[in-house]
């Protein structure tokens, strides 16, 4: 009798400690033991073994795109270990420094513990393998989340560790500001763009009008452009992007000059007599482009001329003979080549007798060269001396006098002076060819 209850005894003892080995932190796992970096350490402690990794025992609701800060979610863990015992868990959502990211909540069946970092079973199960309890989002800029967790089933019993990472949501970059850079420039030039920090960007996109090329700078807020001489007008454009998309766009507008294209001939008086006249007026239909004009007039000693639009004027000087005046288009890209001259011949009638006397008679004069001289009233043998307005004889005749005579003259266009000598009495007038 005594054997048989002693025996009793034993089976009883053994059924008790088997339970309370199996019953061990029936009401929740103690904190620290999801096996995360940060714990360091998992079930296998308590339940023995070597824990094995299993996929998929944590899930969420939170998108494929990410968490949004501040938001809540619903995270599920289930525990799908085979064989005989209760059910378990403990999870735990971490950094990769090991420190708690977000909050936890716990749901039916569950509990926090280790201040809230954890959450495990509020009561271990024979059937109950599944808990699902809220997590509300750390701030933005919080990044990688990993929920890590240990599940146990009985003891001794198997020990397996899953995780769940999730990523944070990522908004597309603010819109781009204003862009600051030249919105006018020469072709074949090189300019300089710049945009503020656009916040939510990690990267910055620009682009530029046909013909230019960004050569640095492009991903980040300054560039530098390139204007080939073909560039053409357009916009300079740039937007930030992000993993969560591309900001809207700033552009600015660029428009494309270059030199300016060659002036027209200037027009003017085509002869000055400087008797009468001090200064004479000169224009220029102008060019395409040209900001302003620089004139010239030459010899430098024919006069002095002032201008800086589509007219001119020259102040003649005691000067004879042919002064050229030209014009340049000028812009703020450089200069245009001069244009063509125009050419003015100056002279001084000062001590020419261009009264048609009794004594020496020319004419036509305007003429084509071929002329009547009236020398009637010159006897005698006549020498005939025919000089430019610089005073230059380009040409002597000996004639016989008392006639009227038709002479032919080949010369230039251009004021002469004829003067008639027979030895006793000189007579001159002005001889235009035309």
């Amino acid at each position: 009798m005594n054997k048989k209850l002693l025996l009793l005894t034993l089976a009883l003892a053994l059924v008790f400690a088997m339970g309370a080995y199996e019953n061990f932190y029936p009401t929740g796992a103690p904190a620290g033991y999801t096996g995360s970096p940060g714990d360091g350490q998992n079930c296998t402690s308590c339940h023995g073994g070597t824990a094995t990794t299993t996929a998929g025992l944590i899930t969420s609701n939170i998108p494929a795109s990410g968490y949004q800060p501040g938001a809540t979610y619903q995270i599920t863990a289930t525990n799908n270990i085979s064989g005989s015992g209760k059910y378990g868990f403990e999870v735990s959502p971490q950094n990769s420094s090991g420190a708690l990211m977000g909050t936890l909540s716990a749901g039916v069946g569950s509990q926090l513990v280790g201040g809230n970092k954890y959450v495990t079973h509020l009561s271990a199960s024979l059937v109950s393998n599944s808990w699902v309890f809220n997590w509300t989002a750390p701030s933005a800029g919080s990044g990688l989340v990993t929920f890590y967790g240990a599940f146990a089933k009985g003891k001794p019993g198997p020990v397996t560790l899953s995780s769940l990472v999730v990523n944070e949501a990522v908004s597309a970059p603010a819109p781009a500001g204003p862009i600051a850079g030249p919105a006018i420039v020469c072709n074949s030039t090189v300019q300089n763009y710049s945009v503020g920090t656009i916040s939510g960007a990690t990267s910055y996109v620009w682009s530029v009008p046909a013909g230019a090329m960004v050569t640095t700078g492009q991903g980040t807020t300054s560039i530098t452009v390139s204007y080939s001489s073909a560039a053409s007008a357009g916009n300079v454009s740039v937007y930030g992007t992000n993993t969560g998309g591309n900001g809207a766009p700033s552009n600015l507008a660029i428009t494309i000059t270059s030199v300016p294209a060659t002036a027209a001939t200037p027009s003017g008086p085509v002869s000055v007599d400087l008797l009468n006249t001090a200064q004479s007026n000169y224009s220029t239909t102008g060019s395409s482009g040209a900001t302003s004009y620089v004139w010239e007039i030459t010899p430098s000693n024919a006069g002095s001329i002032e201008g800086n639009g589509t007219t001119a004027t020259v102040t003649w000087d005691s000067f004879a003979g042919n002064a050229e005046v030209r014009v340049m288009a000028v812009n703020d890209c450089g200069e245009a080549v001069w244009s063509a001259g125009f050419i003015t011949e100056v002279y001084n009638s000062v001590g020419i007798d261009s009264r048609q006397s009794s004594t020496l008679l020319v004419y036509p004069s305007p003429g084509n060269g071929l002329i009547h001289v009236d020398l009637t009233g010159l006897d005698n043998t006549v020498s005939l001396t025919l000089s430019d307005l610089s005073g230059r004889v380009v040409e002597v005749r000996q004639v016989v006098g008392g006639n009227r005579l038709l002479q032919s003259f080949t010369l230039p266009s251009g004021i002469y002076v004829l003067v008639a000598d027979n030895g006793l009495v000189q007579r001159r007038t002005k001889l235009i060819i035309d």
